[in-house]
């Protein structure tokens, strides 16, 4: 699949120094909470449910532990930070930040805990005047069991450290999707026949992974259509599709998408700029707004 691309450009390679401090210093943040929640893997103790976080959905025990554990390791980067997570919202470590960090320790606490082995840690670096969720200085995207890994750094996308220059146009076919409303599948399976594409449908469980693949284009488009999904989830993902020249859509628009803040967001798709999905968004806006007046 990648062949045809670059790889002498690796990360280590990189001539801004304080820069490439920065993304060693994180990507080896992820690296390590990645080893923790492989070692706490198919431990019944870390995936009893133990509350609730802030944003309301189900804690488990290793959805605190890896947290908490990436907050630690984060103080020990040297750089000033505060953190925004899922289970406890915005941690304030200092008084004035170098950077935002929008992390989900675990994207696919459900498959871990049923032990399915798809899960990411996602985590993307802000300056801190910046209020546009796409646009990360530095973020990264691990597989938890693979180890395959997607980042930005220095303004370029690497994909398991070889670079990936543009966006591919790989399994236009295949959506990533999540819905409550398969009247949705019925639609979006019509706009597909009519460009000659057979829709193959996909939900695997966590939305930070396959995001990035459409980020990527090594699938064709992801859409996430419930409002059960935060900016946490998917801060990662939407920068790597901006750089990428992905068709972004989301409800809000990016520039409402806090960084600061958890978020709930109602729309988002990932597509190529192909997708027959962009045939049918006032469609999907449409039957979104019908649900709400219901």
């Amino acid at each position: 699949m990648l062949s045809n691309y670059n790889t002498s450009l690796l990360l280590d390679v990189y001539p801004v120094v304080g820069y490439l401090s920065l993304c060693r210093a994180y990507r080896r943040v992820v690296e390590d909470a990645s080893s923790l929640l492989r070692e706490y893997y198919g431990l019944d103790y870390y995936v009893e449910v133990v509350g609730r976080g802030v944003s309301g959905d189900v804690s488990r025990r290793i959805d605190i532990v890896v947290e908490d554990y990436i907050v630690d390791q984060v103080l020990g980067t040297g750089f000033k930070a505060w953190v925004l997570a899922e289970e406890r919202g915005l941690r304030r470590l200092v008084d004035r930040p170098e950077y935002i960090l929008v992390v989900d320790p675990l994207d696919g606490s459900l498959n871990y805990a049923l032990r399915i082995p798809f899960a990411a840690v996602s985590l993307a670096v802000y300056n801190p005047t910046v209020r546009d969720v796409t646009r990360a200085t530095y973020c990264i995207i691990k597989h938890v069991f693979t180890g395959d890994t997607v980042e930005l750094c220095n303004g370029r996308v690497y994909y398991n450290r070889v670079e990936i220059p543009s966006r591919l146009d790989e399994g236009r076919e295949v959506l990533s999707i999540y819905t409550e409303d398969y009247r949705v599948l019925g639609v979006i399976k019509e706009a597909f026949t009519k460009l000659g594409l057979e829709l193959k449908t996909r939900t695997l469980g966590a939305a930070s992974l396959e995001a990035s693949y459409a980020a990527l284009g090594f699938i064709g488009q992801f859409a996430h259509l419930t409002g059960k999904i935060r900016n946490v989830d998917l801060a990662a993902a939407l920068t790597l599709a901006r750089v990428l020249n992905a068709y972004i859509y989301t409800q809000p628009p990016v520039e409402q998408i806090n960084t600061t803040e958890l978020q709930a967001i109602s729309k988002v798709v990932i597509a190529g700029t192909n997708s027959p999905l962009l045939s049918i968004l006032r469609y999907l806006d449409d039957t979104r707004s019908k649900e709400k007046h219901e």
